[in-house]
């Protein structure tokens, strides 16, 4: 059985991306041969999530090589295989291609795989600096059935590990009150803004799961509303629950929706 995962247009821009899953061994040889000689990089990046889909030990060492790809989207979908795979020795080589890795987004995922690998959680972000220029706060709004604080990080962490990967960008801790996020905004002459993301539940009508994050950009302390972003990802043939599936989207989509929010916060 074959999936795709499809990213429709958000407000400002829609990029597209596909998955093709494999659950069968067999399938293993195909898809390590697409990710080693596919000269196009959307094939070699679908190979390298399908890849991660299989729980096939023997993908592992194919990704880790897949790290050097010279295409960084194909660095990413290979950083983010390995962490859904959960075999634990994938760490070696995401530490490895991190020593030597320079872009910022493949990083970032070569970080969170790690973690996940690790069982480690989200930590607070890094404080504020004299490079700062924008605060961001963050708030989650669970509408799926699944826990509430599962959501909350899962989401929280996607934006923030986007924000800080930019320069000039701070987020808050979750801990942090609003009346103290407000005072750092006005004590270091931050633009401030708060961002609200409402997760929506999956939807699986047509055999297909669908996820959707629903982000608003408000200025902060001021509470102005300033943008939407609803990215809507969805991955074909999955007529029954996909926990896994669901948790893949919601990052993409979260992320997304943080990439839309930078360019906006950018312009103003």
């Amino acid at each position: 059985m074959r999936r795709r995962v499809i990213v429709a247009a958000s407000l400002l821009s829609g990029v597209m991306l596909s998955a093709t899953e494999a659950h069968a061994d067999p399938r293993t040889d195909y898809l390590v041969k697409q990710l080693k000689t596919a000269d196009d990089f959307r094939v070699r990046t679908q190979a390298a999530l399908s890849l991660g889909a299989s729980g096939d030990a023997a993908a592992v060492d194919p990704l880790c090589k897949a790290l050097s790809d010279s295409e960084a989207t194909v660095k990413v979908a290979s950083a983010a295989a390995l962490g859904k795979l959960g075999k634990q020795d994938a760490v070696k080589c995401l530490k490895t291609a991190k020593s030597k890795e320079k872009d910022k987004d493949v990083i970032a995922q070569i970080d969170q795989s790690i973690s996940k690998l690790s069982g480690g959680g989200g930590n607070d972000p890094p404080p504020v600096t004299s490079d700062t220029k924008i605060y961001v706060t963050i708030e989650v709004t669970n509408k799926t059935k699944r826990p509430s604080g599962e959501i909350d990080t899962l989401v929280r962490n996607a934006i923030q590990a986007k924000l800080i990967s930019s320069a000039g960008f701070a987020v808050a801790p979750k801990s942090e009150s609003a009346d103290k996020s407000g005072q750092i905004v006005k004590s270091k002459k931050l633009k401030g803004y708060l961002l609200i993301a409402a997760v929506d539940a999956p939807n699986y009508s047509g055999g297909s799961l669908n996820v959707t994050v629903n982000v608003t950009m408000w200025t902060f302390p001021e509470k102005a509303l300033k943008a939407q972003f609803s990215p809507k990802l969805t991955q074909e043939s999955t007529p029954s629950t996909d926990t896994e599936g669901e948790t893949i989207l919601m990052k993409m989509a979260s992320e997304k929706a943080a990439d839309s929010f930078m360019k906006v916060a950018a312009s103003l």
